[in-house]
């Protein structure tokens, strides 16, 4: 990416007053996941950035190498006259934050709500005419992006937020007045000319209750052959992508990406590099979105498990002196020591290959601790007064009880109930629990 283009991807986005409703958001976020699925009908984007300058930011390897694109979704309106275009359906913001980018790149409204108005009027529909004519150039088509430019200009003289379009030195025309760009202030005119030459007017996507089976049928179930899984997995492939748009559309509180550097040399960071950590948190990659899909095709086909998905023994883990301190102490022979640490080096080993990558493996680890400690404290209930090798029956029961569970059935990642076991030998190098019989007991 070039020297400039980074420059404006990396200023920090002006505040934005209000926010979505979640649903809004939601359809956001699918919005998006329908253009990551699309990657492959479009081998020039290299990543798209979720939430920062406008709702998206598509970034391709040729020009134009970005595309600012804003998202709006209305139960029940049509953008019939120019001055709703500007404010219900964003355009105005949208000019607001291209003007502020010197690479001039490319912008798209994404919008389930069409351009209406009366075809031969100064009106949106008017206006998409035009565009589709290639008509621009025509006095009806200055007189379209006149009327567009003072409808831009009175809503930013009313507005706190739209710094870079400017504010007329004298009053509004009236509307019958409007096609005349003459009293524009200056150089506005021609920019919103070029703004609108490089505008997609994508606003007959669909609404929220019909995006995911239009996107899923229209979209993922085409492309089924070319990204590698069959038909029937379209629904998983579609959750698993809109759940990567998801995750990158959330700011992690700002937290760095490199969190150790950050830790021990805070002042190492300048504003732009943490700008730059922002902005990566902040975009899904071509490969993650490959990624996102095996991992929906995995899901749809249950994803067999295999114990060395490497076809060969894992090395030894580094640590594990906890755990057969705790076996020792249980008086534990050698072989159940060397067995203990084989199935915790099967989970160290497998645990990187198996777990998503989204924030759902948090949770995956934290329902599988809470399970197996679960089952600890009931083992422990049951040998109260077992006085002779302790160690031994705990050890048995915690494996009989752990297969029992079929922990590995009640998460969404693929693992075998001999992973579990091993994740349970890690949480008791973790101190977790030990296998020698706990005092009064």
């Amino acid at each position: 990416m070039s020297g400039q283009l980074e420059l404006d991807l990396f200023r920090r986005p002006a505040e934005d007053t209000g926010a979505p409703t979640q649903g809004n958001y939601h359809y956001q976020t699918e919005i998006i996941a329908s253009y990551c699925l699309s990657l492959h009908a479009d081998p020039s984007i290299v990543k798209i950035i979720c939430e920062w300058q406008e709702d998206f930011v598509i970034v391709r390897d040729k020009p134009p190498q970005l595309e600012l694109v804003s998202v709006k979704h209305h139960d029940e309106m049509l953008y019939t006259t120019m001055k709703s275009l500007c404010d219900d359906g964003g355009l105005a913001h949208l000019f607001d934050r291209w003007l502020g980018y010197t690479s001039r790149p490319a912008v798209r409204l994404a919008s389930n709500t069409r351009l209406g108005g009366r075809p031969g009027d100064y009106t949106p529909r008017g206006l998409l005419d035009v565009c589709r004519a290639g008509a621009l150039d025509t006095p009806r088509g200055t007189a379209l992006i006149a009327h567009l430019a003072w409808a831009m200009i009175d809503m930013a003289a009313k507005s706190t937020t739209l710094d870079n379009i400017p504010r007329p030195a004298a009053p509004v025309p009236p509307k019958a007045r409007r096609h005349d760009p003459a009293g524009l202030p200056a150089g506005l005119f021609e920019m919103l000319l070029r703004f609108v030459r490089t505008c997609q007017f994508d606003c007959e996507r669909p609404a929220k209750r019909d995006i995911r089976d239009v996107t899923i049928r229209q979209i993922v179930e085409p492309a089924a052959g070319t990204l590698g899984f069959a038909p029937p997995a379209a629904a998983d492939v579609y959750k698993a992508v809109v759940d990567l748009v998801a995750q990158a559309s959330r700011d992690d509180s700002g937290r760095p990406v490199d969190l150790a550097h950050y830790l021990t040399s805070p002042g190492g960071y300048d504003p732009r590099s943490q700008i730059a950590q922002t902005v990566q948190r902040r975009t899904v990659s071509r490969e993650a979105v490959l990624e996102a899909i095996r991992l929906g095709t995995r899901r749809a086909v249950g994803d067999p498990v295999s114990l060395l998905r490497s076809g060969q023994a894992p090395p030894r883990a580094p640590g594990g002196h906890r755990l057969i301190d705790k076996m020792r102490d249980a008086l534990m022979s050698n072989d159940e020591q060397d067995n203990a640490l084989g199935l915790r080096d099967l989970w160290l080993h497998i645990w990187p290959q198996a777990r998503t990558g989204f924030t759902e493996d948090i949770e995956t680890q934290f329902r599988l601790e809470m399970e197996i400690l679960d089952i600890v404290r009931r083992i422990r209930a049951q040998l109260i007064g077992t006085s002779d090798h302790y160690g031994i029956q705990f050890q048995a029961l915690l494996h009989a009880e752990l297969r029992r569970a079929e922990l590995s059935k009640k998460i969404s990642v693929p693992l075998d109930d001999f992973h579990i076991l091993g994740y349970a030998y890690e949480l008791s190098d973790l101190c977790k629990f030990g296998f020698s019989q706990p005092a009064g007991g």
